[in-house]
């Protein structure tokens, strides 16, 4: 199975959960680009409302450094939105409040310093 099948297959089962119509796509769709310098091996996406993250969005997949995988909802209203992703040691990097219904591109960038995410 694709990333991309994986992904789309994770957030129709997300937006069947919330107990909403699963056959409308989300405000919320965006594309995720990886200029972190590192490879993502987990990709946790959850609403700023909730105290908890949902699952792995990437499953068994890895998101290389310099590509991009589309993220789709279905059923979801929230517009902010909380990321965690995680590197091949365990370690993470949050971004917070992120704000879906605005940005179609998140671009996540790192240096030796710092993370940061960028919007388009």
């Amino acid at each position: 199975m694709t990333p991309f099948v994986r992904l789309a297959a994770v957030c129709l089962v997300l937006g069947a959960l919330a107990g909403a119509p699963a056959a409308f796509a989300g405000t919320q769709d965006f594309t995720l680009v990886n200029e972190t310098g590192i490879d993502i091996y987990s990709l946790f996406i959850s609403e700023t409302s909730n105290d908890e993250w949902e699952e792995d969005v990437l499953g068994e997949d890895t998101l290389p450094d310099g590509e991009r995988v589309e993220i789709t909802f279905s059923g979801r209203s929230a517009c902010l939105w909380d990321m965690m992703i995680t590197d091949d040691e365990g370690d993470d990097v949050t971004w917070q409040g992120i704000n879906l219904c605005e940005s179609s591109v998140v671009i996540l960038r790192c240096d030796d310093e710092e993370c940061w995410a960028e919007y388009e």
